[in-house]
């Protein structure tokens, strides 16, 4: 199902990490499409800010997952922030540890997910991206069900 489509600059990247924020946070699990410069870890790091993130985001291409400490409610929590890019196969994925962040419970925001797609839950929400090599980006947000 489709929940957001819209062309947007880097000055509004926050409102559409906003929005993005209200249509994915219950899924916990939100992957990221796009060709390399797209920007795909400069939104995530939006989202990290507006979440409350205060660590730097970088993106974990070599170190395949990083996790963030975030307040929620009051408590401490956390969300990972993969990047499959480097993955082989499901089974180099699953010895990374990638399955126990993906079904966790934990937010999970998830770069490459088309590397290893049998590894993902039944439920998450796809954000592709495109740049169009101007200063303009389109995003799609959709919500993937399998039943």
């Amino acid at each position: 199902m489709l929940l957001l489509e819209k062309q947007y600059g880097i000055d509004e990247l926050p409102t559409i990490a906003s929005e993005l924020l209200r249509v994915a946070i219950e899924i916990k699990v939100v992957t990221f499409k796009g060709e390399m410069g797209s920007g795909k870890t400069t939104l995530i790091s939006e989202l990290c800010k507006q979440i409350g993130v205060t660590d730097h985001v970088s993106s974990p291409t070599f170190a395949i997952i990083n996790e963030y400490a975030y307040l929620s409610d009051r408590l401490n929590s956390a969300l990972f922030h993969i990047d499959l890019y480097r993955m082989e196969d499901e089974d180099e994925a699953r010895r990374a540890g990638i399955e126990e962040c993906l079904y966790s419970g934990k937010l999970c925001f998830v770069e490459w997910p088309q590397r290893v797609p049998s590894i993902m839950p039944d439920e998450f929400i796809q954000v592709e991206l495109e740049y169009d090599g101007q200063a303009r980006r389109r995003i799609r947000v959709v919500s993937i069900k399998n039943d």
